[in-house]
């Protein structure tokens, strides 16, 4: 860690500003999806729903941020790195999540508090690189073998659109095969120099990272990630289901598992808070396609995220203003590394 390297700080007028574009947002989502499946319907849903449910959805989020923190525990002690603790590795990946609710990049938030993490446990600049892809590309793979599974059963007993299952029963396969090709050891040697221009040292910087998935893929050290991220993913599938119970949805764990795989994709798009909305929206459309009525599915998905997204919110930004003493003490098992 340079002294150049500063925490990533909190800018408390945008926090507001955020908030209130989410609201927006998310209000205009669930007017306009509610508009098109018809108010009365929503209304009536409303009155004969089950809110014990939302226990489950509580206890699925609780399973995925602790899958998260174990996730980036295993990942950081790959390959001789250091040890922390779950409790810390949780406040790294809440206040990961809070921050990226905040910023402009979306999604790049979370990736740079991870590196900053990374670099205050003592790893250098490119190692805390390679590790930050690699653990996020383990963590996609196991979501891409989930999605798989569920594309390969939902074929089997008819549970979804034949589009929606062969995506995921064509792709992955192609996406696991080109990786394999990629990361053959006589191409690693070639392709992972870190020389040239930077066009040659991004490929460099993948062809690591895909490396360091396959090392952690074929070792019994690199496979306890693997535990944590089936945790995390299925932590916010079981949430989603406790969602789609309280208002009275019966679906096959296929079903609802390829729906919500297709429409988590719309993470991807790199906005903050508007992101939101259309994964609200993804996923009450991707559940339609599996025979889901708009109006459950529209309730459903909002419970499950005020759950996954609305509540890890408070701890998140809490956690995030408290980054400067997250750092100490990750620079302190940094520093019991050394000694």
């Amino acid at each position: 860690m340079t002294a150049g390297e500063r925490d990533p700080r909190l800018e408390w007028r945008r926090v507001a500003l955020g908030g209130v574009l989410a609201l927006l947002v998310g209000a205009g989502v669930v007017v306009l999806i509610g508009r098109a499946a018809g108010f009365s319907k929503l209304s009536a849903t409303l009155r004969g729903s089950e809110p014990e449910w939302l226990a489950v959805c509580a206890a699925g989020q609780l399973v995925v941020f602790a899958g998260y923190a174990g996730v980036y525990r295993a990942a950081v002690r790959f390959e001789r790195g250091p040890s922390i603790g779950l409790r810390l590795s949780l406040r790294v990946v809440l206040a990961s999540f809070g921050l990226t609710q905040l910023v402009a990049a979306g999604g790049a938030a979370a990736l740079a508090v991870t590196y900053w993490a990374l670099r205050r446990v003592g790893f250098a600049r490119r190692d805390a690189l390679v590790r930050l892809i690699g653990l996020n590309t383990f963590v996609y793979l196991v979501f891409g073998l989930i999605g798989l599974g569920a594309g390969v059963a939902a074929l089997v007993v008819g549970e979804a659109p034949l589009p929606m299952t062969l995506s995921w029963i064509v792709l992955i396969p192609i996406l696991l095969l080109a990786a394999r090709w990629f990361t053959a050891p006589r191409r690693i040697e070639r392709w992972a120099r870190d020389t040239g221009g930077w066009l040659r040292r991004g490929l460099a910087l993948g062809v690591s990272a895909a490396w360091w998935v396959r090392r952690a893929v074929g070792t019994p050290d690199g496979r306890a990630l693997a535990p944590w991220a089936l945790c995390y993913w299925v932590g916010d599938i079981a949430s989603l289901w406790g969602g789609l119970r309280a208002f009275g949805v019966q679906i096959g764990l296929a079903a609802v598992v390829l729906a919500y795989a297709t429409g988590y994709l719309a993470q991807s798009v790199p906005l903050p808070f508007v992101a939101t909305g259309g994964v609200d929206a993804a996923t009450t459309f991707a559940l339609t396609a599996v025979g889901v009525p708009l109006e459950q599915a529209l309730l459903g998905v909002v419970a499950h995220r005020v759950f996954a997204f609305w509540i890890p919110l408070v701890p998140g930004l809490i956690l995030a203003a408290l980054l400067p003493a997250t750092g100490r003490r990750l620079g302190q098992a940094a520093t019991a590394r050394s000694g």
